[in-house]
């Protein structure tokens, strides 16, 4: 990382009170970064001040919004909208994950799904543009999904968010780069949040298999590396080892990614045909 790099930076985090955008908040905060947080539940955003604050003497700001309600949300950010409190980077992290086979998901959660991951960051980095653009300068950071990558069991409407996320950044970068505005898009794989936990109850047989005995990397590692990679001011984020093959192997290799994953939903629909019945149900 380099050295300094966000001391006395003003950053902007959505979805900052919980999981990556707290994580990342927290290593901001040590690094001397001015910090503003995003987020829905104010309990969650006064408990992440406390413990943010604890850690270094800057003090941090609090918006308390729902991304997907465009006109609240855009009443709520206007005091950061000019300088000197306009952000100098913007981290889209707010998002959520609800799994399920997709004859079961409700229509209703592919909606609000597409209204939080996808049209929350599209809307809060609208917000920000007009702003940046007469700056001339800023970061834009979203984060994506591997799923946004791979198609993967038992996400169709989290996955489906996720990709729209990807297009929209690939149009951004090629929009903004030679108008002073950097753009990043981070694609972590399963990762050790309070989301990843809640949403297990409702993951598929076939995609806990899917998921074997891989362990989700640690917050803090996904951060770390989001952090470096900001700091370079690098495009493409992949946080972890595997995560990098199978983003390559995703980009490189033609169906060969299909064919895996072919391969391994049938292994894991034998499994499921061998539970007894009332577990295959």
């Amino acid at each position: 990382m380099k050295t300094n790099y966000f001391l006395k930076k003003k950053v902007l985090i959505t979805g900052g009170s919980s999981g990556i955008g707290l994580e990342l908040a927290r290593q901001l905060q040590v690094l001397g970064a001015k910090l503003i947080l995003l987020a829905r539940d104010e309990d969650k955003l006064q408990a992440a001040k406390s413990i943010l604050e604890g850690l270094g003497s800057a003090p941090v700001a609090l918006v308390s919004a729902d991304i997907s309600k465009p006109a609240a949300l855009q009443t709520a950010l206007e005091p950061f909208y000019e300088v000197p409190a306009l952000p100098d980077i913007l981290i889209n992290s707010a998002g959520f994950s609800r799994p399920g086979y997709i004859e079961e998901i409700p229509l209703d959660v592919f909606q609000s799904t597409m209204d939080v991951n996808f049209m929350g960051t599209v809307s809060v980095t609208k917000a920000f543009l007009p702003g940046f653009l007469k700056r001339g300068t800023g970061q834009i950071v979203n984060i994506s999904s591997l799923a946004g990558v791979i198609g993967t069991f038992g996400y169709s409407a989290y996955g489906a968010s996720k990709f729209a996320i990807r297009g929209f950044s690939d149009v951004l970068r090629a929009e903004l780069k030679s108008r002073g505005i950097a753009v990043s898009i981070v694609f972590p794989p399963d990762t050790d949040t309070p989301q990843l936990h809640w949403e297990a109850q409702y993951k598929p047989f076939e995609t806990k298999v899917l998921a074997g005995s891989d362990k989700p990397l640690p917050v803090s590692l996904v951060a770390k590396e989001i952090l470096t990679a900001i700091s370079k001011k690098k495009y493409i984020i992949v946080p972890g080892a595997m995560a990098k093959l199978q983003y390559w192997l995703a980009t490189h290799t033609g169906k060969l990614p299909f064919w895996v994953m072919d391969l391994l939903v049938a292994d894991a629909c034998k499994k499921k045909a061998r539970l007894p019945d009332q577990q295959n149900e």
